[in-house]
Protein backbone atom coordinates (compact mmCIF):
# COMPACT_ATOMS: atom_id res chain seq x y z
CA UNK A 1 0.00 0.00 0.00
CA UNK A 2 1.26 3.48 -1.10
CA UNK A 3 1.34 6.01 1.98
CA UNK A 4 1.50 9.79 1.89
CA UNK A 5 5.36 9.77 2.08
CA UNK A 6 5.81 7.34 -0.76
CA UNK A 7 2.97 9.09 -3.02
CA UNK A 8 5.14 12.56 -2.21
CA UNK A 9 8.18 10.34 -3.36
CA UNK A 10 6.44 8.77 -6.42
CA UNK A 11 4.96 12.38 -7.57
CA UNK A 12 8.98 13.80 -7.03
CA UNK A 13 10.14 11.58 -9.47
CA UNK A 14 7.65 11.07 -12.18
CA UNK A 15 5.63 13.62 -11.75
CA UNK A 16 2.27 15.00 -11.04
CA UNK A 17 1.05 13.27 -14.32
CA UNK A 18 1.51 9.61 -13.17
CA UNK A 19 -1.43 8.02 -14.30
CA UNK A 20 -0.23 7.84 -18.24
CA UNK A 21 3.50 6.40 -17.50
CA UNK A 22 1.81 4.09 -14.77
CA UNK A 23 -0.68 3.24 -17.21
CA UNK A 24 1.92 2.61 -20.08
CA UNK A 25 4.44 1.17 -17.90
CA UNK A 26 1.02 -2.11 -17.13
CA UNK A 27 0.57 -1.77 -21.15
CA UNK A 28 4.14 -2.38 -22.13
CA UNK A 29 4.00 -5.70 -19.56
CA UNK A 30 0.88 -6.82 -21.22
CA UNK A 31 -0.90 -6.49 -17.93
CA UNK A 32 -4.53 -6.06 -17.50
CA UNK A 33 -7.53 -5.88 -15.50
CA UNK A 34 -9.92 -9.19 -15.38
CA UNK A 35 -11.92 -8.11 -18.67
CA UNK A 36 -8.60 -7.73 -19.93
CA UNK A 37 -8.53 -4.13 -20.85
CA UNK A 38 -6.09 -1.82 -19.83
CA UNK A 39 -6.13 -0.57 -16.23
CA UNK A 40 -7.99 2.93 -15.76
CA UNK A 41 -6.09 6.36 -14.58
CA UNK A 42 -8.75 6.69 -11.87
CA UNK A 43 -7.92 2.91 -10.61
CA UNK A 44 -3.91 3.94 -10.59
CA UNK A 45 -5.47 7.13 -9.02
CA UNK A 46 -7.06 4.74 -6.27
CA UNK A 47 -3.94 3.26 -5.71
CA UNK A 48 -1.74 6.13 -5.47
CA UNK A 49 -4.22 7.48 -2.90
CA UNK A 50 -3.44 4.36 -0.43
CA UNK A 51 -6.04 1.52 -2.10
CA UNK A 52 -3.86 -1.73 -2.26
CA UNK A 53 -3.02 -3.41 -5.83
CA UNK A 54 -0.27 -5.33 -5.99
CA UNK A 55 0.00 -4.90 -9.83
CA UNK A 56 -0.75 -1.65 -9.72
CA UNK A 57 1.66 -0.75 -7.46
CA UNK A 58 4.67 -2.84 -8.72
CA UNK A 59 4.29 -0.96 -12.07
CA UNK A 60 4.26 2.93 -10.36
CA UNK A 61 7.65 0.66 -8.39
CA UNK A 62 8.41 -0.29 -11.95
CA UNK A 63 8.00 3.20 -13.45
CA UNK A 64 9.93 5.07 -10.59
CA UNK A 65 13.10 2.52 -10.99
CA UNK A 66 12.69 3.42 -14.83
CA UNK A 67 12.85 7.17 -14.14
CA UNK A 68 15.59 7.00 -11.56
CA UNK A 69 18.27 5.25 -14.25
CA UNK A 70 17.39 7.35 -16.84
CA UNK A 71 17.75 10.58 -14.26
CA UNK A 72 21.18 8.88 -13.36
CA UNK A 73 22.05 8.43 -16.93
CA UNK A 74 21.47 11.79 -17.41
CA UNK A 75 23.26 13.16 -14.66
CA UNK A 76 26.40 10.96 -15.37
CA UNK A 77 26.29 12.42 -19.08
CA UNK A 78 26.23 16.09 -17.88
CA UNK A 79 28.99 15.49 -15.76
CA UNK A 80 31.11 13.83 -18.59
CA UNK A 81 30.31 16.87 -20.59
CA UNK A 82 31.42 19.43 -18.43
CA UNK A 83 34.39 17.81 -17.54
CA UNK A 84 35.24 17.78 -21.18
CA UNK A 85 35.14 21.53 -21.24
Amino acid sequence: MIDKRAKTFIKGIIGHRYTSIVQKELNDHNTFNKWGEPYSTKQITNVMNGEKHEIIEAAIYRAVEKRLKIQKKRAHLLNQKSADH
